[in-house]
């Protein structure tokens, strides 16, 4: 079954920017990132899933759950963390958490407390004292309090160190193996590349691909070395050729794109050693947005 449907779904603002045509499906039990930086149209997106926004085309839905007509019905099966913060910030994380599972009725505090202990926040204090990685395991904790089969959290990281981003892969990952769906935007590219298997990347309020990070790292990019048993040829001029440095008969460059025409440059010209390896994602989304409009700062939030 698909946890997340969408079909052509666009939401504009009054100035024209927002989301336009987006289409994409996410499966129960996986973890799918949404890619793109500030600005691409990641929050628009996941703001009109959760019924925040209405959409002036397309459709949308969430186990099924129409995001507009059943908007309540979405929202009480997803565990949602926005992109900003909002907590009650006169109230302690124990308040906050009480509030959030008082609205949501019949769910008890013990799957609050685990997640608590296992992201070694304090709940005692009030929200307003807590430091921001803090403030964001509260927040983390509220999103999941009240076991959700779908969590959709838009950047989840932000403000968490190194050691805390551990230990929210591991608890993501735990809650998927009991048969959760993860969604989340991110531009914290290593983040997307160890935890998803499928990614979507957005530019200017569109999807540019969908695709696996496997697939993605194997077909854009190739990081190249290559040593000539004489001079190097020229190498410049072919397509998708681009960071070349050589010394002396060695050469070394990022090439987007196929690989037919290297091949046939290499093959009139004897070659010692040929070293063809898959990129970093941080280097896929790159080139996803090498072609980017001039001037365009994005279309969406």
């Amino acid at each position: 079954m698909q946890a997340i449907a969408i079909k052509g779904l666009t939401m504009l603002y009054p100035n024209g920017r927002g989301i336009r045509e987006i289409s994409l499906d996410v499966q129960e039990g996986e973890i799918f990132g949404f890619l793109g930086p500030n600005g691409a149209g990641k929050s628009t997106t996941i703001r009109t899933l959760m019924g925040f926004l209405r959409p002036s085309a397309g459709e949308a839905r969430v186990l099924g759950h129409d995001v507009v007509r059943e908007s309540v019905a979405v929202r009480r099966e997803v565990g949602y963390l926005p992109s900003e913060v909002t907590l009650y910030d006169g109230l302690t994380g124990e308040q906050n958490l009480a509030f959030a599972l008082k609205v949501r009725g019949g769910v008890g505090p013990e799957k609050a407390r685990e997640l608590a202990r296992l992201l070694e926040v304090d709940l005692g204090h009030r929200v307003k004292t807590l430091s921001r990685g803090q403030r964001q395991k509260v927040a983390i904790t509220v999103a999941l309090a009240h076991d959700p089969r779908v969590l959709i959290l838009d950047e989840p990281t932000t403000g968490l160190d190194p050691l805390a981003q551990e230990v929210f892969h591991a608890l993501v990952r735990a809650e998927v193996a009991r048969g959760k769906t993860l969604f989340m935007s991110s531009h914290i590219l290593s983040e997307v590349e160890e935890l998803c298997e499928r990614v979507a990347i957005v530019r200017d309020g569109r999807i540019v691909t969908t695709d696996t990070v496997a697939s993605l790292k194997r077909q854009r990019v190739k990081r190249v070395r290559v040593e000539f048993r004489a001079a190097v040829p020229a190498l410049g001029d072919l397509r998708g050729v681009t960071d070349l440095k050589l010394d002396g008969r060695r050469a070394r460059f990022t090439l987007v794109g196929a690989l037919d025409p290297l091949l046939g440059r290499l093959a009139t010209n004897p070659v010692v050693d040929l070293t063809v390896q898959d990129p970093s994602l941080e280097e896929v989304f790159r080139a996803f947005y090498t072609g980017a409009q001039a001037g365009g700062e994005g279309a969406g939030k």
